[in-house]
């Protein structure tokens, strides 16, 4: 839970399976005046519809792995059941936090680019604490740990107290997050070239011989555009760029 500004969001990691379980000797409550426990794959999606499809302002998201099966399905950019692309198109506002594990997924980064051009807002960052999604500010979903757990448990939250801890720890890993797409605006020569052949696949030794420097000189280099982008390995790098546009999906 927030209690300081000056704290890191992974020290807020939620866990909604423990959570759960401390919960599970009483009964739920209605989510609009507490807690509801969700148990199982076909409960918590039908659950998390049903709110989706309430939302009248805005959704926000904090998405990290692990993903069903491993990984998300191949082409999305939401995790399952989650149609970012259905709120934007009845104009309520989406931002979501994407852990930038999660943003290395095969497929990800073209449904992003579409996604960020309809008006969502995305942010990537490391070591996301937790899986949450808030509508309207009013009530929030932890989802489980590990969706593909068929005896997983989601919380839908209603309390106040609860919920005016988690909007502001939202906010708190919204704020410290790197925008992921924008203008880009152009990039100078020497780097674009650089990340082409980052692109590419080259080795450290290869690039620096297409770029007429010593190795240690083209690490140097690329170490300076990986902090540029945001980003903490070359997948990620390339990641930014695509959604930046300064390269092609």
């Amino acid at each position: 839970m927030v209690t300081s500004n000056t704290s890191t969001p992974s020290s807020y990691s939620v866990s909604p399976d423990r959570l759960a379980g401390r919960l599970m000797s009483g009964s739920p409550t209605a989510p609009e005046d507490g807690i509801e426990v969700l148990v199982g794959p076909q409960a918590i999606g039908e659950r998390a519809e049903y709110l989706l499809a309430s939302a009248e302002q805005e959704v926000a998201i904090l998405d990290r792995p692990p993903y069903v099966k491993g990984q998300p399905r191949e082409g999305s950019s939401r995790p399952p059941g989650l149609d970012i692309g259905a709120l934007l198109d009845r104009g309520v506002q989406v931002r979501t936090v994407l852990d930038r594990e999660g943003v290395g997924y095969p497929g990800r980064m073209r449904s992003l680019t579409g996604l960020v051009e309809r008006g969502l807002r995305a942010r990537g960052a490391p070591g996301v604490p937790t899986k949450l999604i808030i509508v309207d500010g009013r009530i929030t979903l932890l989802p489980p740990s590990d969706a593909s757990d068929p005896t997983a448990s989601a919380l839908v939250i209603g309390d106040a107290l609860l919920r005016n801890a988690l909007v502001p720890l939202f906010e708190t890993v919204w704020e410290r997050a790197t925008p992921l797409g924008g203008s880009g605006g152009p990039l100078p020569e020497p780097q674009k070239e650089l990340l082409g052949l980052l692109a590419a696949g080259l080795k450290d030794e290869a690039i620096a011989r297409r770029l007429g420097v010593h190795v240690h000189t083209a690490r140097r280099r690329i170490s300076v555009l990986l902090d540029s982008l945001g980003a903490q390995t070359r997948f990620q790098a390339g990641a930014q760029a695509t959604l930046r546009g300064w390269l092609e999906v």
